[in-house]
């Protein structure tokens, strides 16, 4: 029991941290979560475990070995007080997190050999460029439980990556897309002013995460709500429009819906260069828009299970603006494509380096303070 008692002791002040439900005003402002104190201690926990991973030294089941620990010293303390509730809350949690982690690596099993081979491709990242990437640090991990996996460079040249969970192919939790935030060079020297223009091939992303929403952190951040019941319209403090909702999916980034103006274009072109699979959109919350008639979704492998690409009609003259880059495919080195351009997206293929990512390719967390 004496390694469960480090795990509930282990709650890390890391900005990976998802929530910090120590502190009533936080908790009475989160949205759509188990606020009770059964999985405080746990919950803390785990994001430690799993933020703590280097990809220096993790290995395929650096997450999962964690968990089980923690699982059975958790199964230890309740029964020998199968009384306490909090105790059986934490065994609860931790049950869950080893049958979805377990579940994660089994996926990527399967995944990462058909990527190897060229037979598959996986949507990466998207790339956003910012006002204040500092305040888009903030909105994505606090209020949206994001995990910064990078944040290196200053002014022009900062970049930060955040995803939820490793990047990697080859960690038990990882094959998670990830947002890619740069500095904007228009306001990289804070003289600028006025706002940037988002364009509106750009409809939004939309996350589906698993421990609530922190509407504070919304506005601390610099972000606005715009609507909240059944799912969350947002603005993140940089302009990108997100769409929250809470439920529980293997990567909780899913789908980026874009405005074009030619879908059957569009997605012939997607298919052909990158192998996309089309389908009708899922549309599963009953409380968020439909998808416009004629909306395409492409994914790869399972787009219940990884990011997608959301294709709408618009009739509307149609501009990128100055806040979204570009999406990020990656597959093997053979399958190489030239970038495809959709409405002034672009589509950048980059090849899978299996030396890099049989060692996780998430970067050690790197904070280099802008100046």
């Amino acid at each position: 029991m004496a390694s469960f008692a480090r795990a509930i002791a282990c709650v890390s002040p890391s900005r990976a941290t998802v929530v910090n439900r120590s502190s009533s005003r936080d908790t009475d402002h989160r949205v759509g979560a188990d606020a009770s104190p059964r999985r405080r201690d746990a919950l803390a926990c785990f994001i430690a475990l799993a933020s703590g991973v280097k990809a220096s030294d993790a290995n395929a089941g650096d997450v999962l070995d964690g968990l089980v620990r923690y699982r059975d010293d958790a199964q230890a303390a309740f029964d020998a007080a199968p009384e306490d509730e909090v105790l059986r809350g934490q065994l609860n949690f931790f049950n869950k997190q080893v049958e979805k982690t377990r579940a994660n690596a089994a996926f990527l099993s399967e995944l990462a050999p058909r990527v190897e081979d060229g037979l598959e491709n996986y949507t990466s990242a998207l790339t956003f460029s910012v006002r204040d990437v500092e305040k888009e640090i903030d909105f994505w991990t606090k209020a949206c439980g994001m995990r910064l996996t990078s944040d290196v460079g200053s002014g022009t040249t900062r970049v930060a990556t955040l995803a939820y969970g490793q990047t990697s192919l080859y960690v038990d939790d990882g094959g998670k897309a990830a947002i890619v935030i740069k500095q904007s060079e228009r306001f990289a020297s804070g003289e600028s002013e006025g706002e940037i223009d988002g364009g509106n091939v750009l409809s939004y992303l939309q996350i589906t995460v698993p421990f609530g929403l922190r509407v504070s952190q919304i506005y601390e951040s610099g972000g606005d709500l715009l609507y909240g019941f059944g799912y969350f319209d947002m603005r993140s403090p940089g302009g990108i429009p997100v769409r929250g909702q809470v439920a529980t999916r293997r990567d909780p980034l899913e789908v980026v819906a874009l405005n074009v103006k030619n879908v059957r274009e569009a997605e012939k072109a997607l298919v052909a260069a990158f192998g996309y699979v089309a389908s009708k959109p899922l549309d599963a919350n009953k409380y968020a828009p439909k998808s416009p008639p004629g909306s395409r979704l492409l994914a790869f492998t399972s787009p219940s299970k990884t990011l997608g690409i959301l294709l709408q009609p618009s009739r509307e003259k149609l501009r990128r603006g100055d806040v979204f880059d570009g999406v990020d495919v990656v597959g093997a080195r053979s399958r190489a494509v030239d970038p495809v351009v959709l409405d002034g997206v672009p589509f950048a293929f980059a090849p899978l380096d299996e030396s890099l990512a049989r060692r996780a390719v998430d970067v050690d967390l790197v904070r280099v303070p802008a100046t």
